[in-house]
């Protein structure tokens, strides 16, 4: 019996990207703040970007169906607004961040907690699981809304997380 192997040749791209991912991984963890200025400048360029394009699309609106939205045009100079503030005074685009990061997490673990009584259905030790599990969230999600810095390492461990992560499945997938 013979089985045919299909050679795959080595993929330097990929390689090399995942060297690349590795580095990034290395240069959050050694600097943190730059990481967290670094993450506030693309977000506010993102929201600048998302501006122009909000008013452009308003135009389109606006020539194509007659329709305007005065609401659209206020949205889109906002946007514009705080990705300039993001960018020019980048401490204010940091802890803003830091403080969306730990209010997602008060969020989603206030949503926990609400939703937790549907999983009631498949058993007691479950729901009790899923509902201590929520208030661990909940009492860590207050923590990092009082304690910025903790907030802000948490989002540079999960920056370095993702880097090295995908940098050694890069690296790997490469051979």
């Amino acid at each position: 019996m013979h089985m045919n192997y299909s050679k795959r040749r080595f993929d330097w791209f990929g390689f090399i990207i995942g060297l690349v991912s590795l580095y990034a991984g290395y240069l959050v963890i050694w600097y943190p703040l730059n990481s967290l200025s670094t993450v506030a400048t693309i977000f506010g360029l993102y929201v600048i970007l998302r501006g122009i394009y909000q008013l452009w699309f308003g135009s389109q609106m606006t020539k194509f169906l007659g329709v305007r939205s005065g609401w659209t045009i206020f949205a889109s100079i906002l946007d514009i607004i705080i990705g300039i503030i993001f960018i020019a005074n980048l401490h204010v685009g940091v802890m803003t961040i830091i403080y969306m990061f730990a209010i997602w997490f008060f969020v989603d673990a206030v949503f926990q907690l609400i939703t937790s009584r549907f999983y009631h259905f498949f058993g007691k030790k479950y729901y009790l699981l899923i509902v201590i599990l929520a208030i661990i969230n909940l009492v860590f999600a207050i923590v990092l809304l009082f304690n910025p810095v903790l907030a802000g390492g948490i989002i540079v461990f999960l920056l370095s997380f993702f880097f090295f992560a995908t940098g050694v499945a890069e690296i790997i997938e490469a051979f």
